[in-house]
């Protein structure tokens, strides 16, 4: 695809007249350098640039971070107090009764608790930081001529509401962003379906351990692409393969009792949505890409990197665009990247020597267990309620657990009556202290002789210094300086991508992996079960975390963990790149398990049950071919490979609905199928779609749009939309009949995978249908008679039923013309505001509806696409393939010694105000993956 350049920059003109804030003009330029306004917080200088991203410049670290506090609270101030407060479990006294069971959660994890014990282990120079932004934040606040954010008034809540920040909400601010990113209880969905799939077996007669482990829920991902190739035969991380067999007979304490138990406290977790993720992280995995080309392939002979990590699409924007620029001769800095508004850090940018960036790394650093509890049932000493729990039995005797009261106060919104907040529901909080000071989540007292508990151990417990590594990368010069910093990175684990203007490349992984017991004791899962399932906590399987012994540099948690050189690493590769969409970095879940490895320093090499795997292989592919002509790479390459929108599993999937339908017809194979009509129409479309995804109509937003001049659609893009539109039906249809199915006559369907996970099943059934004749593993017939063409053609006409049906009417109005079926009255985005309308974009942020009945902005994309744009696997329906999330910020940068030339854009702008001009600067640019570039280091363009 041909890159338009178009040299228009966007600020969109929509004002509320009682917005009283200060104002910049915007402008239309062409140099993101240009400088739109200057004004002073403090001792620093602010200048605005283009869109509205603010440059500070200080001649010390307190004053510009005092000035970054200010600026963060003058654009973003509802969104950080809403963050710090979910963090908290106090976001009831904002957002009233509705956010009770999130505050409870958030209580018993303890995300605050466990900001209020780093403090104290941060760096003089990190408490610096932190106490010179919650100085501006409050200076801003202070301030009467500093306007409030217009939700406080809709919320009935004055300025006197707000609680002045402190060092620790800006810590509780970065705990819960390391905590959506790496805390995964998915061990309880794993283990109901588990328990679930064995009772069914034992009843229909098929193996419900096989269908798990082989047929369902497999490890193997669903294309082979990994990040660092021959990891294993390096010697780095293991010495050889270890066979180590399923659990067959499942150990005593997972049993019916604890299904009841785990479905219980699912139900419960699931009300909170950033819970409901963690439960689900296999099924809706947290995405981010990044990838860098050593000089030896590119251009220019300078290393170009990209980065677009994949977060929520709301509105405000994830990401705060910010440079600091300290001018002290003997201890300067420049820094120029996004930073999360409430806490005072680049996340990810650049120093005018080098560029980082990151991906999620699932690494596994949660366990949940099963606790053996004793209750004090006395009424006076429960305040006549529920029985306390009072210890947990641990290798043969009675460990206290530590009880921590909580008051709660609500927000009554809609009483008239400002900042009226009252008392809500006590409780308790019950904490052990072997669990990392981790909660009791849950308890079942039903009977008095065996009442057990849920508890959780996460490595974000504990204290930690995240916010160390980012102060030294603030100034890193080198990969040395780099590396210094990530012996600081405790938790939030992470995938790095590094370069410099040297023409250095590295990737690193990053956080504190425990090591358990039973793992590094070769005796899992024989011991019991692997560790992402439900734990014995009574230490009878030895299932613990080991205590440290060995401490590592830098270490913050008190156990053992994998030392920083055994987790996957590398530094500039001989094949001049390295990719990474969460995928397996190094290939220890290729063969569908992921304990089958030797650490090289003795034990099992476990990192995870299963990694995204569908990104990885689109971009494995666009880089071999590319490569393949033996032309050098270039940055517009790279900006395209990050707006791709090919659906990898359709490459798989729909030649082999064309070749099924080519044999049908040519009577090779018979099908006593009734298909629709238009099933030879909607074929064509296939034979001849080169998997990409654009909207189809001329209000979508397509990769190199020119935004503000959205033009019709070409013939090719509507042949490609519609069959856009015709697979995604098609793919939700073919997961439902084949994984579900069988699984629906004995009520358990509603267990089967979702996400990367069902594709890889799906792939798997059908790819070896001549071999298991369409059954799994585990005895189960999945495909009839083994005959996938006709399923997979009965799947097809399923679809076109469905489209033209009542499901999609408000899209298609019953429609069976196939040219109405354009994808993007699917496809559509809403930048969602916690109040939600009128604060949503759209309608907010000058952009509208697709219709009347089609709420958002409709845009290329679709499952698992490079160019993050997902939804769910078993869309079926007109809003169902709607998305959230997506890239919270595209970067390209390419290092060349004159300086590195930035190519950036975020899903919003500077502002978080509604009706600010600034409220959705970039986000045109991002719709139709055009930047905003820079010149960092070097003269700055200056």
């Amino acid at each position: 695809m041909t890159r338009k350049r178009i040299s228009v920059l966007l600020c969109l003109a929509v004002t509320l007249s009682s917005v009283g804030w200060l104002a910049v003009t915007p402008a239309v330029a062409d140099d993101a350098g240009e400088v739109l306004g200057t004004f002073a917080v403090g001792n620093a200088t602010v200048e605005r640039m283009v869109n509205n991203i603010p440059r500070i410049t200080a001649d010390n670290d307190y004053d510009i971070i005092f000035a970054n506090g200010y600026l963060h609270a003058m654009d973003r101030l509802f969104q950080m107090d809403l963050t710090r407060r979910q963090a908290s479990g106090t976001l009831a006294e904002v957002m009233g009764e509705g956010a009770l069971g999130s505050d409870v959660q958030f209580r018993t994890f303890g995300l605050r608790r466990a900001a209020q014990a780093s403090l104290a282990t941060i760096s003089a120079e990190g408490q610096l930081w932190l106490q010179a932004y919650a100085d501006g934040v409050n200076a801003y606040v202070a301030d009467p001529a500093n306007p409030m954010p217009p939700e406080y008034g809709a919320l009935e809540l004055t300025r006197e509401s707000f609680t002045p920040w402190t060092p620790v909400d800006s810590l509780a601010v970065a705990n819960l962003l390391a905590f959506g990113l790496s805390f995964d209880i998915g061990d309880i969905e794993r283990t109901i379906a588990l328990l679930t799939f064995k009772a069914a077996g034992e009843i229909v007669g098929f193996d419900g351990t096989a269908l798990f482990f082989e047929d369902l829920y497999r490890s193997a991902p669903f294309d082979p692409s990994i990040t660092t190739p021959g990891w294993f035969d390096s010697g780095k991380a293991a010495s050889e393969v270890k066979a180590v067999p399923r659990p067959r007979e499942l150990p005593d304490y997972l049993n019916g009792k604890t299904l009841r138990l785990l479905e219980s406290y699912r139900a419960k977790a699931a009300e909170v949505p950033i819970l409901r993720q963690a439960l689900e992280r296999r099924e809706t995995p947290i995405g981010s890409n990044w990838w860098v080309t050593s000089g030896a392939l590119t251009e220019s002979g300078f290393p170009i990197v990209a980065n677009d990590p994949h977060l929520s699409l709301n509105t405000p924007a994830t990401f705060y665009e910010i440079q600091l620029r300290v001018t002290d001769p003997d201890n300067p800095m420049d820094l120029f990247g996004v930073s999360f508004p409430g806490a005072p850090l680049v996340a990810i940018g650049c120093t005018p020597s080098m560029c980082w960036g990151a991906t999620f790394f699932p690494m596994d650093v949660t366990d949940v267990y099963m606790e053996r509890l004793a209750v004090n049932i006395n009424p006076i000493f429960s305040g006549g309620g529920s029985p306390l729990p009072i210890a947990t039995y641990f290798d043969g005797h009675w460990e206290p657990i530590l009880h921590i009261k909580e008051r709660y106060l609500v927000n009554q919104i809609g009483d008239g009556t400002p900042d009226n907040l009252v008392a809500g529901p006590g409780g308790t909080t019950f904490i052990l202290p072997r669990r990392n000071n981790g909660p009791i989540v849950d308890v079942d007292t039903s009977d008095p002789y065996n009442i057990v508990g849920l508890s959780v151990q996460y490595t974000g417990w504990s204290a930690t210094r995240n916010i160390d590594a980012f102060r030294i990368w603030a100034r890193a010069e080198d990969l040395d300086d780099f590396q210094e910093g990530l012996q600081y990175f405790d938790v939030g684990q992470q995938n790095w991508i590094y370069a410099d203007v040297e023409g250095n490349i590295a990737y690193f992984d990053s956080a504190e992996l425990p090591l358990r017991e039973d793992l590094q004791n070769l005796n899992a899962p024989d011991g019991g079960v692997p560790p992402y399932f439900l734990r014995d906590g009574t230490h009878q399987l030895r299932h613990e975390w080991l205590p440290v012994s060995n401490p590592q540099p830098g270490q913050a948690v008190p156990y053992e963990i994998l030392p920083q050189n055994e987790l996957p690493h590398e530094i500039n590769p001989e094949r001049g790149y390295i990719l990474n969409a969460n995928n397996d970095p190094v290939g220890v879940t290729l063969d569908n398990n992921p304990l089958n490895q030797l650490r090289a320093g003795g034990g099992l090499y476990y990192l995870n049950p299963g990694f995204a795997g569908i990104r990885i292989g689109q971009i494995q592919s666009l880089y071999n071919d590319a490569l393949a002509t033996g032309e050098p790479l270039s940055v517009d390459d790279i900006i395209a490979f990050q707006a791709n929108n090919q659906l990898l599993d359709a490459e798989v999937f729909a030649p082999m609905i064309v070749a099924a339908f080519d044999a049908m017809v040519g009577g090779k194979v018979r099908s006593t199928q009734e298909f629709n009509a238009n099933l030879p129409a909607a074929i064509e479309y296939l034979r001849g779609w080169d998997f990409n995804t654009p909207t189809g109509i001329a209000a979508g937003f397509d990769p190199f749009d020119d935004p503000m001049d959205l033009s019709e659609p070409t013939q090719d893009e509507i042949d490609a939309s519609i069959a856009a539109t015709i697979y995604s039906v098609w793919r939700g249809q073919i997961v439902q009949l084949v994984l579900e199915s069988s699984l629906n006559l004995i009520g358990i369907g509603h267990l089967a995978p979702g996400g990367d996970t069902a594709m890889a099943a799906l792939r798997n059934l059908i790819d070896n249908v001549d071999s298991n004749g369409g059954f799994g593993a585990s005895g189960l017939l999945f495909i009839p008679n083994g005959d996938a063409d006709s399923v997979m053609l009965f799947a097809l006409s399923e679809a076109l039923d469905l489209l033209a049906g009542d499901a999609f009417f408000d899209a298609f109005g019953n429609s069976t013309e196939l040219d109405d079926y354009r994808w993007g009255y699917l496809h559509r985005i809403v930048f969602d505001h916690p109040l939600g309308p009128p604060f949503d974009i759209p309608p907010s942020g000058g952009l509208s509806d697709v219709g009347a009945a089609l709420r958002g902005v409709a845009r290329s994309g679709g499952f698992s696409v490079l160019d993050a744009s997902s939804h769910s696997v078993r869309a079926d329906s007109v809003n169902e393939f709607m998305f959230g999330s997506g890239p919270a910020r595209r970067f390209v940068g390419h290092l060349t010694p004159d300086g590195i030339e930035i190519h950036q854009t975020i899903p919003g702008g500077a502002s978080g105000v509604i009706g600010s001009p600034h409220q959705s600067d970039s986000l045109m640019l991002w719709l139709t993956n055009h930047y905003l570039e820079r010149l960092h280091g070097g003269d700055e363009g200056e």
